[in-house]
């Protein structure tokens, strides 16, 4: 999940989208941030400082937005054992330098921009494409910021949207570069190898018992401990729970609708091809040519494009980075020259259209329906919460408090990776932060009103806390045995793998190895360098991928205890044609790989002309929960 939630992170099209920010606005709410006190400080961009309290707000924003885009959900402290928050500070201080550098160049955002940008938040545009007169300031007050400061937030990163977009809207991927790569992907290997199964360890005696309890002592905090345990009682007050019982007039929803078609719409799109010329007059003497019967390709390859240069893409109608003409022309049909969104002179045309299509009513009203009730539902939520602190602090228990405002409460023993003693996970827990601050908490804590990413608002308190003990050696000594046991196969089978790399190392053939150890040498299918196969576990298959010509290797297998050695005997390359799907898919993906990296060269640069600078104690700090 962890993994899923880096790679989430990564990449410079997904740090720039305004809709993440609207969204997260829409369902996590924001604190002021022009209130904040300047010191301390996390880091310092262009001689401002960003204080913790500032961090905290963006970090939480973080992992709501990696939360929705990979759909998994961590807490703040899985998020920080993985480092994310580190990823998040870097992301935050990079954000800031790009929009120092925009509001160097004077960049500007025209209101149709924004306007643009808040097109998917129903009730926010009406019919005609204009911003509804007062929803922006309702949409701010609601997240706890004024509509300058929403204003500002939103256009901030238009602008840096809008510079980054700008540079690395020509940025190509080499053509040497897309075939080595490419090349590297088909490359396999055909392997001799032999395994070593678990029969080949023999027989393991049972140890004595001094040596089984030292094992258990050395393997008794990773193994046979039970964990820390709280025992907490906790009502929690969910959007959703409330939006689910809300009744939507129809009327209402058929409102939104007219108000937002054009968020209905999917437009039409086309995959393009473009010719970019030096000259005004260099592109007027290819049209001319084309005029006469030339190929779009020969004009290409005059031009000194190659094929993959030519290719622009897919596009949706209305994008203003391509020349609008493209999409009143026939497929096929090259347009005149133009100028494109950069300056650049270019003629286009469409290899291909996909017809655009507007959602009915019918299709739209559930979208709308839970739209309406989620805005409501955090109305009369703001209300429940507020009585629910009101209660509490009239001297209230929380069982009475949620009594009285028929909320339910939970009661359950639990430990910090939110399981049970058993091990099963404890369902309906709140989320977010809260098995952090339950296991900061103590006995004597106070109910304190707390808030998830997902919007969620719970309040607890602990009863009871149970420390952590060894299991009793008695009541685990067959898992002690089995485990130790096990250890001991994996010793002997990896000093079994290891003997034969020493020898094949020292120049001893593989058959006569194998033969001494009364083991059969098998030839490989070819080996690809990612995954695994029926006999290589993906470890097995890398150091395989490590390998040159003639080298040894080990690793386990696919599945089992057993260690596969085994020695490359042949590299070659899989057969592939160049209109291959899967090839296609993998230069498009090492393309914007080399575009992310290209932007994120230009992010740091950024970085490094704004100042940026981060206070590694105060971060860690906060990376400690300090």
């Amino acid at each position: 999940m962890l993994e899923t939630l880096r790679n989430g992170s990564k990449g410079w099209l997904s740090a720039v989208m305004i809709l993440m920010l609207v969204g997260s606005f829409g369902m996590w709410g924001v604190q002021d941030m022009l209130n904040l006190s300047s010191t301390p400080k996390i880091a310092t961009v262009a001689g401002d400082d960003i204080p913790p309290e500032r961090f905290q707000q963006e970090f939480s924003r973080f992992l709501a937005q990696m939360s929705k885009s990979t759909n998994e959900e961590l807490t703040s402290q899985q998020a920080k054992a993985a480092g994310l928050d580190r990823v998040a500070l870097d992301r935050f201080v990079k954000k800031l330098s790009i929009q120092k550098i925009a509001k160097d160049m004077s960049l500007t955002i025209s209101p149709e921009q924004i306007v643009e940008a808040l097109k998917s938040s129903p009730g926010i545009v009406d019919k005609q494409g204009k911003l509804v007169p007062g929803a922006l300031e309702q949409l701010a007050r609601a997240n706890n910021v004024s509509e300058e400061q929403f204003y500002e937030l939103i256009t901030g990163d238009l602008k840096r949207e809008q510079l980054l977009r700008a540079i690395g809207a020509d940025v190509r991927l080499p053509p040497g570069l897309a075939t080595a790569l490419n090349q590297f992907r088909l490359e396999r290997r055909i392997a001799e190898y032999v395994v070593i199964d678990p029969e080949r360890a023999g027989a393991i005696a049972d140890p004595d018992e001094a040596a089984l309890k030292k094992y258990y002592e050395a393997m008794a905090g990773a193994r046979y401990s039970v964990p820390e345990s709280r025992q907490v009682v906790f009502v929690v007050a969910r959007p959703d729970d409330i939006a689910a019982r809300l009744t939507i007039p129809e009327a209402d929803i058929l409102k939104v609708y007219n108000a937002n078609k054009r968020r209905y719409e999917t437009p039409e799109k086309r995959v393009l091809e473009q010719i970019r010329f030096k000259s005004e007059d260099a592109a007027r003497a290819a049209a001319a040519k084309l005029a006469s019967g030339e190929t779009f390709e020969a004009a290409a390859k005059a031009a000194g494009m190659s094929a993959d240069d030519m290719k622009y893409g897919e596009v949706s109608k209305g994008d203003k980075t391509v020349p609008g003409v493209v999409f009143d022309l026939p497929v096929l049909k090259a347009s005149d020259p133009v100028n494109n969104a950069f300056g650049n002179w270019v003629i286009v045309r469409a290899t291909s259209m996909t017809p655009g299509t507007l959602k009915t009513l019918e299709e739209a009203r559930e979208e709308i329906r839970k739209a309406i009730a989620d805005s409501k539902a955090k109305e009369e939520l703001f209300e429940l919460t507020n009585t629910l602190e009101d209660t509490l602090g009239g001297g209230a228990t929380l069982e009475e408090a949620a009594k009285k405002l028929n909320l339910q409460v939970h009661t359950a023993e639990l430990t910090s990776s939110g399981q049970d003693l058993a091990g099963a996970v404890v369902q309906g827990l709140p989320g977010g932060d809260f098995l952090t601050q339950v296991f900061a908490a103590d006995t004597s804590t106070d109910p304190e009103l707390q808030q998830t990413p997902e919007g969620a608002y719970y309040e607890f308190r602990v009863d009871k806390i149970t420390k952590t003990a060894k299991k009793p050696f008695d009541e685990v000594k067959a898992q002690i045995l089995a485990d130790w046991k096990d250890d001991q196969i994996s010793s002997k089978l990896k000093a079994q793998a290891d003997s034969v790399l020493k020898r094949g190392k020292a120049g001893e053939s593989f058959a006569a190895i194998a033969s001494a150890m009364g083991l059969s040498v098998v030839t490989s299918d070819p080996i690809p360098r990612y995954g695994k196969t029926t006999v290589f576990s993906e470890l097995a298959v890398s150091a395989a991928s490590d390998a040159r010509k003639g080298e040894f290797f080990e690793g386990p297998v696919a599945f089992g205890k057993g260690v596969v050695v085994g020695r490359v005997t042949e590299i070659m390359f899989q057969p592939e044609t160049a209109d291959n799907p899967a090839r296609s898919t993998y230069l498009q993906r090492v393309q914007q790989s080399y575009v992310s990296d290209f932007i994120e060269q230009f992010e740091n640069g950024a970085r490094v002309k704004a100042g940026a600078k981060i206070d590694e104690a105060r971060f860690q700090s906060f990376h400690n929960n300090e």
